[in-house]
């Protein structure tokens, strides 16, 4: 049993050179460079319903997903560009105090020197960003037009970083925001609920054998540990809410005949909740 638990964990050779075996499967897949494009169909809660209101719109969609890409560090790198030359722009202190009849500002701004040495920080900030090898991108389309009866139209997205733990873990840490809109009718009731993200997603990742298993928190800033509760309206012929909780999820991945990509998760709004759905996914891997 020992010796069959080290030959999932340890890699052959051909995964480590960057060549593709299904047994190193989820070994490639944190820390290979590859895009995906999967469509996607989900049932029961997630982020927009509970099964106990008995509302769970269904998801139908498609993911690109992408590992050591550059969409995540383009973007960071353009958020510190703009927030680098703000701040060496900026007064270096501001001190307002009374003398007499009048209330006096000093403003000492910062020297071309100092704005200068900013300016180059900010620059290898951005380099370091576009250069990081762990980085990561999902971005998610909700759509009722494509088969599969989807009762969701909108998008999520997540930007990350990574922090290697050895060779077989992983922790992606970033930013990530999304809205969605689903209108549908159950037992005769007009349904609209609306989910909105803005928060920190925290993905956790185990290489094992063929699979990649990972658990992934949403952490929303917009929900209620802010004040901002759902938002709900009830009768007996409408139903409304806005949802803004932080999504759960744990799921498997593997890779069939080095392109098929194919996931499964299972899902729940907030993991308080004990209300669970079933997420699947079959794509494309380049």
């Amino acid at each position: 049993m020992w010796l069959a638990a080290m030959s999932l964990a340890i890699p052959t050779a051909s995964a480590r050179d960057g060549g593709f075996s299904f047994e190193d499967a989820g070994f490639h897949l944190l820390h290979g460079r590859w895009t995906a494009i999967s469509p996607f169909f989900g049932v029961g809660p997630s982020q927009l319903g509970r099964a106990s209101e008995g509302l769970d719109p269904r998801l139908v969609g498609v993911r690109y997903s992408e590992r050591k890409g550059h969409v995540t560090g383009v973007f960071f790198a353009l958020l510190n560009s703009i927030a680098g030359g703000m701040a060496a722009s900026s007064p270096k202190s501001v001190e307002t105090y009374r003398s007499g009849n009048y209330i006096v500002t000093r403003t000492t701004y910062r020297s071309e020197a100092e704005r200068q040495e900013m300016l180059r920080q900010t620059a290898a900030a951005n380099e370091a960003m576009l250069a990081a090898e762990d980085q990561s991108y999902d971005f998610e389309a909700y759509m009722t037009s494509l088969p599969g009866g989807g009762e969701v139209s909108g998008f999520k997205l997540n930007m990350m970083f990574g922090a290697a733990f050895g060779d077989y873990v992983m922790l992606d840490i970033g930013m990530g925001f999304g809205s969605a809109v689903s209108r549908f009718e159950r037992d005769g009731r007009q349904t609209a609920m609306q989910f909105s993200y803005w928060g920190m997603p925290l993905k956790l990742n185990v290489a094992a054998g063929p699979l990649l298993i990972w658990f992934q928190w949403d952490w929303n800033w917009l929900g209620e540990w802010t004040g901002h509760a759902p938002k709900q309206q009830a009768s007996a012929t409408t139903y409304k809410r806005h949802n803004t909780g932080s999504h759960v999820e744990l799921g498997l991945t593997t890779v069939l005949f080095e392109r098929l990509m194919v996931q499964a998760s299972v899902v729940t709004p907030e993991i308080d909740s004990l209300d669970f759905g079933f997420r699947a996914s079959v794509g494309l891997r380049f």
